[in-house]
């Protein structure tokens, strides 16, 4: 086979002093060689450094430290400073910023209960929460500054209090970052109207996935909202981020300085995902930031991917087949299942387990004539290789990088890539073999970015010896990040006029875990099918149906339905808002354990939490608002349920042998019961919600108390 340009095994020399660091992964190095090749002079980086690092020595060589949370960095790094983080001893590890993919309300609040939480019924002390006080931010494209869901010139709806759009060249930056506009007020927002054209265009995305975690909705002539969010008077922050990991790290940073100045708590919304370069165990130097920032507090909320209903992943046990070889055909991305402009061809990503090499090759077949065969690429040393072949007279580009020990987290994962290149009409096969160990595949589509997260199938076509894929261990990052709550989607439960209520199953495109460490992911449903919410009134594709409209001025504002795990993770993230409202003090750790222990389950999940078990498809089940904000509420201290005043709750009330005393918290407490002539008859320590014996007691009426509040008992 005529070869146009011959595989590049001679590297630069800072590329070669590149691959014998052990600071970094290959796709770094395959992904600074391609853009060196391309004319790149600096380089976006995230980084873990010493504790000592000392910002100036970084200035001193060149390179800049954008953000910073504890070890956590991201960097720009001139090409020619490349070499010095090999030697610095101040920089640990650091990794290339990889591209991101991103993503191609009635019903919501009632299936998710978040209606009795604004309502406060059903609520500890019938408090009602809306979100009040606490930061959204979400992490986008497509944002309509001024659509009336959650922002407009009249006092009562202005949360947008912020944006940064990371497209946008004009000043101001924010502080401390060299790049992006940030606005701030609602005039600026005004004059601003929507976030940049980028490589989504003026998309809708954004707007839609705001609206569901805090849109404020529209009233109609009942004075009810309708279309409203989960928490409806959160204030936002938005960020239109540019298309790689490094940038959306600064946005939460960003948001969480914000945060920390204004003295609020803050949940971020992830509605992306990608497949490629991570070991998709939550390892990555990403997944490491995100469990830093959670450890100070900052809760992340993601959609767990639609790749539920592809048959996108195969994996084999070579160590069960005696070094068998695994064979599947590729389904090929075509210009009528995805844009063309944006299509590049395949990902083929394949991960190994630690210590235990394998060789893949693939296999393009226009007919009996024209085909090729390339040769087998081993992980037993680092690889990085940019080829195109001919096919039929058609150039094909065949990119490949492999490594014998990802360098991040503590799985030291044999791992290889091959993007193989949009071909003619054709087929493309995969082969994988190996002498022990398993090995995964995957096969996404790869953008023009080479990034990606919509899956391809793997088939056999009913070949003997070929295999088909499954939908298994389908999550991506950021996903798949250990602090990182996932979310799967499900068809809203609906009632009817005459009380019948319809439940929701799992909707067939949401992703199914678990991760390929066996960690349980996803964790939490939430609807994400047919979710109506705010369009961008600025969007450049206006082919989607819309439900309803309403004019504000001269502008008409729509809503409408979209689909995906991006619907679904907002409406966990307008929970979790409401959670922050209801005790500011929860950690990451308490809005997870809240979340996942309240989870409903039903006919479709099936009894987890009954079981103590979590679902590759569900979690642990149906997020639930009201149960959920329960129990935020029952965490807080004794003296800031005594200071809200919620009250001591007993029932039944009249009682004869037993009464449960309903605390308000689940911090241990004294309760004393006082006869109604001042004399006191039990004494006990209570928690939560504890059951008391009083049957000893005569009938009459009895004061319990515990601590400042008090309540009437009747014993009959």
């Amino acid at each position: 086979m005529k070869r146009i340009l011959t595989i590049l095994l001679a590297m630069s020399a800072m590329t070669v002093a590149m691959a014998q660091s052990a600071k970094c992964d290959v796709s770094t190095i395959a992904l600074m060689k391609r853009q060196i090749k391309a004319g790149a002079t600096e380089f976006r980086m995230i980084a873990k450094l010493s504790p000592e690092a000392d910002k100036a020595v970084f200035e001193k060589a060149g390179i800049s430290i954008d953000s910073r949370v504890g070890q956590m960095a991201t960097l720009t790094v001139p090409a020619e400073a490349v070499k010095w983080l090999d030697e610095s001893k101040d920089v640990l590890q650091y990794s290339i910023s990889h591209p991101v993919a991103g993503p191609y309300c009635s019903n919501t609040t009632y299936d998710t209960r978040t209606d009795s939480v604004k309502r406060g019924l059903g609520v500890i002390g019938d408090t009602s929460f809306n979100g009040d006080g606490v930061y959204i931010g979400v992490t986008d494209w497509g944002f309509d500054y001024k659509h009336i869901n959650f922002n407009n010139r009249a006092l009562d709806n202005r949360r947008i209090e912020r944006a940064w759009d990371q497209f946008r060249n004009s000043a101001p930056h924010p502080t401390g970052y060299n790049y992006g506009t940030e606005i701030v007020g609602t005039d600026a927002l005004f004059e601003a109207e929507c976030d940049t054209l980028n490589i989504y265009e003026h998309g809708t995305h954004g707007t839609h996935v705001t609206g569901i975690a805090a849109g404020r909705g529209v009233k109609n002539s009942d004075g009810v909202y309708e279309y409203q969010g989960q928490a409806p008077y959160a204030k936002l922050l938005l960020s239109s981020f540019l298309l790689d990991e490094a940038p959306w790290i600064d946005a939460a940073v960003w948001m969480k300085d914000v945060a920390e100045t204004e003295g609020r708590r803050l949940v971020i919304n992830s509605s992306w995902g990608m497949y490629t370069f991570s070991s998709l165990e939550g390892e990555s130097l990403l997944s490491q930031m995100i469990d830093t920032m959670a450890s100070q507090g900052v809760v992340f909320v993601t959609s767990a991917g639609n790749n539920g209903n592809v048959n996108f992943h195969v994996s084999r046990n070579f160590s069960e087949t005696d070094g068998d070889t695994l064979r599947t055909f590729v389904t090929i991305a075509r210009s009528n299942s995805v844009r063309d402009y944006h299509e590049a061809g395949q990902a083929l990503i394949m991960w190994g387990e630690p210590g235990y090499d394998f060789k893949a090759r693939i296999h393009y077949r226009l007919n009996d004539s024209v085909e090729w065969m390339s040769p087998w690429y081993s992980t037993d040393s680092i690889t990085v290789i940019d080829d195109t072949i001919d096919m039929g007279g058609n150039p094909v580009t065949v990119s490949v990088m492999a490594e014998h020990d990802y360098p991040f987290g503590n799985s030291h994962r044999t791992h290889m890539q091959i993007d193989a290149g949009k071909s003619p009409e054709g087929t493309l096969e995969l082969q994988i073999t190996a002498q022990e160990g398993i090995v995964h595949a995957w096969n996404v589509w790869n953008l023009e970015n080479h990034a990606g997260n919509t899956g391809f199938s793997f088939y056999s076509n009913d070949i003997p010896g070929y295999v088909n894929g499954d939908i298994n261990y389908g999550l991506s990052e950021p996903a798949c990040a250990s602090k990182c709550i996932s979310v799967a989607a499900h068809g809203a439960d609906v009632m009817h006029l005459d009380s019948s209520v319809t439940l929701g199953g799992l909707t067939d495109f949401s992703s199914r875990g678990p991760l390929i460490n066996g960690v349980d992911k996803p964790e939490i449903s939430a609807p994400g099918k047919n979710v109506v919410s705010s369009y961008n009134t600025y969007r450049t594709d206006r082919s989607d149906h819309v439900s309803f409209s309403s004019s504000f001025g001269s502008t008409v504002y729509e809503w409408g339905p979209l689909s995906g795990t991006s619907m679904s993770s907002p409406a966990v993230t307008g929970i979790v808002a409401l959670m922050l409202q209801a005790n500011p003090n929860l950690t990451v750790d308490d809005v997870r354990e809240c979340l996942f222990t309240t989870a409903r389950n039903d006919i479709f999940t099936g009894p987890l939490r009954e079981r103590d078990s979590i679902s590759h498809e569900w979690g642990w089940g149906k997020a639930d608002a009201l149960h959920a904000v329960n129990a935020a509420l029952r965490k807080l201290s004794v003296d800031e349920v005594e200071a809200r005043n919620i009250p001591v709750m007993l029932y039944p009330n009249p009682a004869s042998d037993r009464v449960s005393v309903m605390t308000g918290t689940d911090v241990p407490t004294t309760m004393t019961v006082y006869s109604i002539d001042g004399r006191r008859v039990i004494e006990c320590s209570v928690t939560g919600e504890t059951e008391i014996d009083i049957a000893p007691l005569p009938r009459g009426v009895y004061v319990v108390r515990v601590g400042a509040r008090v309540a009437k008992l009747v014993k009959q």
